[in-house]
């Protein structure tokens, strides 16, 4: 596996520019404590599961696609400038990046949880976690959490299934790992590459943390191939 790099879990909250989320909520990402319990995604969750439309609070528009969200929430919680590749090239990005990245329950719960009342960083992804609480994870996202498991926590493969899917509020967003990100989060393709290339090694490390994190580094590797750069 590859040596050492920016975990999956910390490239998709957006501590890198590459992140597809606007500057200014990549800043909220990285400054803002964890939600707390208040913050609800449950409601409208069978809404946005059917492909809803997403909404900022008081706009006069309904976007429907997922990168007419995402605008619509970097402009209502920041500014044009803030958004990736800049206003002018944003929307060519974010077409691109939402083909070759995002599977499908990471854009009900942009829809769902990309309001301007979820400005604050943690209390989106609190949002968007609890929201994949409700998903049914496909048959790739499945074999590569089973893949995990009997990788890092073969004793255990019960419990690491269990947590590897499940996001408990309580425990807040820092709480979150990297197989929780891969597993909801990226394209069905992109989730049978990581599974290919990062798990079942016998070098993955002798304890769990050693080997989720030799699983991050990986994972993140994959995800940064595969980032389009902006349009010039």
């Amino acid at each position: 596996m590859p040596a050492a790099r920016p975990s999956l879990r910390l490239l998709l909250r957006g501590l890198l520019a590459a992140a597809p989320i606007a500057a200014a909520v990549a800043c909220a990402d990285s400054t803002a404590s964890e939600a707390g319990s208040t913050s609800d995604a449950g409601n409208g969750a069978d809404s946005a599961r059917d492909g809803s439309k997403g909404k900022t609070d008081g706009g006069d528009t309904d976007p429907k696609t997922t990168c007419e969200i995402t605008r619509a929430y970097g402009e209502a919680c920041g500014s044009d400038s803030d958004l990736n590749c800049g206003a002018s090239g944003f929307d060519a990005w974010c077409e691109a990046n939402d083909k070759a990245i995002n599977s499908e329950a990471f854009r009900r719960a942009q829809a769902l949880c990309l309001t301007e009342s979820n400005c604050d960083g943690a209390k989106r992804r609190d949002c968007e976690y609890k929201h994949y609480n409700e998903e049914t994870p496909t048959a790739s996202q499945k074999a590569l959490v089973a893949a995990y498991c009997e990788t890092c926590a073969p004793s255990d493969v019960a419990g690491c299934t269990k947590r590897s899917t499940t996001y408990d509020p309580t425990k807040g967003i820092k709480s979150v790992d990297d197989i929780f990100i891969a597993a909801w989060e990226l394209t069905d393709d992109i989730v049978d590459e990581i599974k290919t290339q990062c798990t079942g090694a016998t070098d993955a490390g002798s304890d769990v943390a050693t080997c989720a994190k030799t699983f991050a580094n990986c994972a993140g590797d994959i995800y940064l191939a595969r980032l389009p750069d902006c349009p010039k």
